[in-house]
């Protein structure tokens, strides 16, 4: 029962924050949006913080069950690499520009860990999908592919920032398909 009420504020809490991202939702919001009082919230999570963090814990949990869900079904290396592009960014979309501006000035720890996931992630998966095209005859063997994802990360790192993003007016889908497409078709015409 217990996890269920945590589940449902955590629920409760995205969506509020990717309306609203984090600064202007508040924890009264949440307990009305879940028809609970603030006490009933407050014994789940110390604050709107922990809240903020377990939305995070969940949403890197989802992405590892992606990736590996993706390893398992999709044999052709480069289809897995757009499928899982596709699946991240919609799971990382739904959370909002608002709410990752709020949280990289608000709580720079989780901002942090949010960008070492990525990094992470990013380096070890989509390194080995690389390396496994090149072994099938996919993808280049002239290209270095520590060097192909460094250049795909150094993209990710620059452009998916929420000044970036608002400052451009570009949606994460926009940023991650136009990453995506200028690394697996480049720019030539």
């Amino acid at each position: 029962m217990k996890s269920k009420i945590r589940d449902r504020i955590i629920d409760a809490a995205e969506k509020r924050f990717s309306q609203y991202g984090f600064r202007r939702v508040t924890m009264d919001d949440i307990a009305s949006d879940l028809g609970i009082s603030k006490k009933t919230l407050y014994i789940h999570f110390k604050s709107k913080e922990d809240i903020a963090w377990a939305v995070k814990e969940r949403m890197h949990r989802d992405i590892d069950k992606l990736l590996q869900r993706a390893k398992r079904e999709i044999p052709d290396p480069i289809l897995r690499f757009k499928k899982i592009i596709a699946e991240v960014t919609s799971r990382v979309s739904i959370i909002g520009s608002a709410f990752m501006t709020d949280i990289k000035k608000e709580i720079p720890d989780l901002w942090r860990q949010c960008e070492e996931f990525r990094e992470r992630e990013i380096y070890e998966y989509i390194g080995g999908i690389l390396e496994e095209g090149v072994k099938k005859g996919k993808i280049r063997k002239d290209i270095d592919t520590k060097i192909a994802v460094m250049a795909y990360l150094g993209a990710i790192r620059m452009i998916i920032q929420p000044e970036i993003l608002m400052k451009n007016q570009f949606s994460i889908e926009d940023a991650f398909n136009n990453i995506l497409k200028i690394f697996l078709e480049g720019i030539q015409k």
